[in-house]
């Protein structure tokens, strides 16, 4: 049966929205093509006619998931910024990561992927800090702040008490927002 290139279209957009989110949560490795395609109610016959392996679909999650984020700081600065660094170490994005940024979950997996995939992550991060640094007017401030957020919500995730979560994702918080509040004092 042939498909129509909006059929088409929409199996991709699902497949990669849906499996993006199940990776975030599971685990790329973790996860399998037919719990991918289940995910996004299509069939693995599907899957394979959008993506030629499992390595290209990666690569489609890491360029859709990232480009999120960077939507999200994009044009923020002051307590805009703050609010959505307040987001992004939250216990609610700690307790969803099929709902927040892929880095957290991502990273290790990212960093054994193939170069192509290693390539386009580390573009759209200096993206990332790009649309951070704008915000803070000090690049090596945005890549500080990405660091310790991005840690703080790996730590935050591998803690078994919701005590020991909410103490590290206060004091990352606390500490990245003083230093932005430094630096907007001496900018």
């Amino acid at each position: 049966m042939r498909y129509s290139p909006e059929y088409k279209s929409a199996a991709n957009a699902k497949l990669i929205e849906a499996g993006g989110a199940l990776a975030k949560k599971s685990g790329f490795s973790n996860t399998g093509m037919m719990a991918f395609a289940n995910a996004a109610g299509v069939t693995t016959g599907a899957f394979y006619s959008q993506f030629g392996s499992k390595a290209d679909f990666l690569y489609a999650i890491v360029d859709h998931e990232l480009s999120r984020t960077i939507e999200a700081f994009k044009g923020k600065t002051g307590k805009e910024l703050e609010r959505t660094i307040s987001w992004y170490l939250s216990p609610e994005h700690a307790a969803h990561p099929e709902h927040g940024c892929p880095i957290p979950s991502l990273g290790a997996e990212i960093g054994r992927a193939d170069d192509a995939t290693r390539k386009r992550f580390e573009e759209l991060v200096g993206n990332l800090v790009s649309s951070i640094e704008a915000g803070t007017t000090d690049r090596a401030q945005a890549w500080a702040l990405l660091a310790q957020s991005v840690g703080g919500m790996i730590l935050a995730r591998a803690v078994a008490s919701q005590e020991a979560q909410e103490e590290i994702l206060g004091a990352i918080q606390a500490v990245g927002m003083k230093n932005l509040v430094n630096h907007e004092k001496t900018a």
